[in-house]
């Protein structure tokens, strides 16, 4: 019996500007064949962090679970809606740290901006909250807190051609009312050079 190959169906271009996983807002800068390691040779789009040059991510065209965490980078029109609903997402802190690690971590990974607007309200609130009481976060809310910002605040810099730094500043000009969670200075990970699979 003769088995027919799978059809490969290209979702993305050289050259498309994506937002994959953590990794965050990159540009397709070739789709290619590759032989790692004891892998068998397969097509890979080869993804570029925009705010970190000496990283490269490949992720097999093949894989559609990989290739189901890379979409397009939102639309001008899509931020300003995005901003405008920011006053009535509501919080979704979680008491119990083990769900909320977990929860939140899901959030993060989505891909859905929505999810990370939420998330970094969330904890700017609880930030704010624990510092009345003279508490901080705990360390691994901080780092969801910070990479959130980072995914959100890096995708809004390359749509609206501005710098990372100035997000915010832009977000206050054109919201209904400051949100909280976003009055404060954009958090940045300090990325080393990498070249990761997917």
């Amino acid at each position: 019996m003769a088995f027919r190959q799978a059809l490969v169906i290209k979702m993305f271009n050289i050259n498309d500007s994506v937002v994959y996983n953590t990794i965050g807002v990159c540009k397709i800068v070739d789709i290619r064949t590759e032989k790692f390691r004891s892998a068998e040779e397969q097509e890979y789009y080869v993804l570029k962090p925009f705010f970190d040059s000496n990283s490269i991510t490949y992720v097999s065209t093949t894989d559609e679970e990989l290739v189901a965490k890379i979409r397009p980078i939102l639309t001008r029109d899509e931020i300003n809606s995005l901003i405008q609903g920011m006053p009535e997402e509501e919080s979704i802190w979680i008491s119990d740290d083990r769900e909320r690690d977990r929860e939140y971590s899901v959030k993060l990974h989505s891909g859905d901006c929505h999810e990370l607007v939420k998330l970094i309200k969330t904890l700017y609130l609880e930030k704010d909250r624990k510092k009345g009481t003279g508490k901080r976060l705990n360390a691994t809310d901080t780092k969801i807190m910070t990479t959130a910002e980072k995914l959100l605040y890096d995708e809004f810099a390359i749509v609206l051609g501005i710098k990372p730094a100035e997000v915010v500043s832009f977000i206050q000009a054109h919201i209904p009312g400051a949100a909280p969670g976003l009055e404060t200075g954009q958090s940045h990970l300090e990325l080393q050079p990498t070249a990761s699979m997917g």
